[in-house]
């Protein structure tokens, strides 16, 4: 229960930010709740995810089970949301990584800001939608059983 209001929190400072045009801590946010997101999608498709595994590590492996046709996780991570999430992990790591050493503009990060802002939206509907769908396959499976 704690993480849930954890996540609350961090999506009205995340609010707050884009509001407020703090847009470096927008992309920080966004970025923590991906990898989160990211996280529970494999953890409740059975697979390991280590606790020191970067994002693009958890990004591919969710991008892997999108690609079989046959399972659920094909619908809801198709290989253009999984490939444009990854576009913008590597131009949040671009930002961040060479702050200092690049001319930016608010604009450039208000851009980044903002798609990681309607990523994190879906992403955060659809690892939902798909820990849902995998709850019903299960009862399904556990009804045929009986």
């Amino acid at each position: 229960m704690q993480k849930y209001f954890n996540y609350q929190e961090q999506m009205v400072r995340l609010k707050k930010a884009m509001a407020a045009q703090f847009y470096l801590e927008a992309i920080f946010i966004e970025y923590a709740v991906m990898e989160d997101r990211l996280a529970s999608v494999l953890i409740h498709s059975g697979r390991k995810c280590g606790e020191r595994e970067g994002i693009a590590s958890k990004i591919k492996k969710v991008a892997t089970l999108g690609t079989e046709e046959s399972s659920l996780a094909h619908r809801y991570f198709p290989n253009d949301y999984m490939a444009s999430m990854m576009d913008w992990k590597r131009q949040r790591d671009t930002i961040i990584h060479n702050l200092l050493n690049q001319k930016l503009a608010t604009e450039d990060l208000q851009k980044i800001a903002l798609e990681g802002q309607q990523i994190v939206k879906q992403l955060n509907s659809k690892a939902t939608n798909y820990r849902k769908a995998l709850e019903r396959q299960a009862a399904k499976a556990q009804k045929q059983e009986v």
